[in-house]
């Protein structure tokens, strides 16, 4: 599973934090104390993150059952700018956003528009192979559908019904031929929003809005590059030759295409985060619990849920577009979550991810420590 190989990947990762003195031998960084959730010794922590890792910025947040416990923002909006990042920025969750898709089910299924067996062939009776007409959203959600991983049958589109085009991104998936087993993948969450839009005749960015993010409140959150409306914003960045290259968010290229928002194109701010992980903590009446339970719940033994990673300690998600990259992380009795985010991706993983996760480590023993 991609999202796990690359957690592991990333903890192997931390173990190699450290910086060179001139004659470039490898030196451990001096420790800093790490304190306890409350006090003012987060932002310190982040910034030396910022200093051993080299990334542009990085947000941090805790949560337990009574609230935000602490959040914090640190580092620039660009390489190129000086910027700085604050509370109120919007920041990319990428895949992130597949547990927000598998709860809008979770409400449309609760208002009576479908059903969690609700199969494709259902909605549509021609147009793809007939081993995909008895596939249905618990399949697609928990990425036990068969559907091919993560190859994109439709580019950048700029122009053009949105919906038509997610139409014909899901077509083209469902005529490849249907896999074994568990195998995560984007595209069938593509396949899953666009039976929600055939279902609801309205696109899914219009339903997420309507029936998640307006009752919740969550008023900055979109979607595409965070700054795609010409907001001043954090951009994302990848990693090229040796330094950070940050990407215009009013470039179509800077976020996944568009077709693909089922799967990763949410952004948001911490406080809006803030309550939809309240959602999930089970602290809101927009699901009912057994919902929430559903959504939280293994699907066989593919250790992923609907929209979320599973393990012993809780249910989790990473999400990248590439340019970001970022983590949210809910206990299993729901009194405790973290969620950390970086304006910045790299492929070898050498510096997005072990900060990110980073963050996340000493957010967790800064929990700990007040406890």
């Amino acid at each position: 599973m991609k999202t796990l190989f690359l957690f592991l990947v990333s903890l192997l990762s931390l173990t190699a934090l450290s910086c060179s003195n001139d004659d470039d031998s490898i030196v451990p960084t001096p420790p800093l104390d790490i304190g306890k959730t409350g006090d003012t010794l987060l932002v310190p922590n982040l910034e030396k993150i910022l200093e051993d890792l080299n990334v542009p910025s990085l947000a941090a947040m805790t949560l337990s059952a009574n609230g935000i416990l602490e959040k914090e923002a640190v580092g620039v909006h660009s390489v190129h700018m000086t910027t700085k990042v604050g509370m109120n920025n919007k920041w990319h969750i990428g895949s992130i956003t597949k547990s927000m898709t598998a709860t809008l089910v979770g409400i449309l299924v609760e208002k009576g528009h479908l059903e969690w067996t609700t199969t494709i062939g259902d909605i549509a009776s021609e147009g793809y192979l007939e081993e995909y007409k008895e596939v249905n959203f618990i399949q697609l959600l928990s990425h036990t559908s068969g559907i091919s991983p993560n190859d994109y049958p439709v580019g950048h589109h700029d122009n053009g019904d949105l919906s038509e085009i997610r139409q014909e991104w899901a077509l083209a998936v469902l005529n490849q031929p249907r896999e074994n087993g568990f195998a995560y993948s984007n595209n069938g969450y593509v396949v899953a929003g666009v039976m929600l839009e055939l279902i609801m005749q309205t696109s899914w960015e219009d339903l997420m809005t309507t029936y998640l993010f307006d009752p919740l409140e969550m008023e900055n959150t979109h979607f595409g590059a965070p700054g795609n409306d010409g907001g001043e914003q954090p951009w994302g960045h990848q990693f090229e030759n040796g330094e950070w290259k940050p990407n215009d968010p009013i470039d179509i290229r800077s976020d996944n295409p568009i077709a693909l928002g089922p799967a990763g194109t949410v952004h948001t701010t911490l406080d809006d985060l803030a309550k939809y992980i309240e959602l999930h903590m089970g602290k809101t009446n927009i699901v009912k619990p057994e919902t929430l339970d559903l959504l939280h719940k293994e699907v066989g033994n593919s250790g992923y849920a609907l929209g979320w990673n599973v393990t012993e300690n809780g249910i989790f998600h990473s999400g990248s577009n590439a340019k970001w990259f970022a983590q949210l992380f809910i206990s299993a009795d729901q009194t405790f979550a973290n969620f950390a985010v970086t304006n910045s991706y790299d492929v070898e993983g050498k510096k997005s991810i072990p900060a990110v996760l980073e963050a996340m480590r000493i957010m967790g023993k800064r929990f700990s420590n007040s406890q």
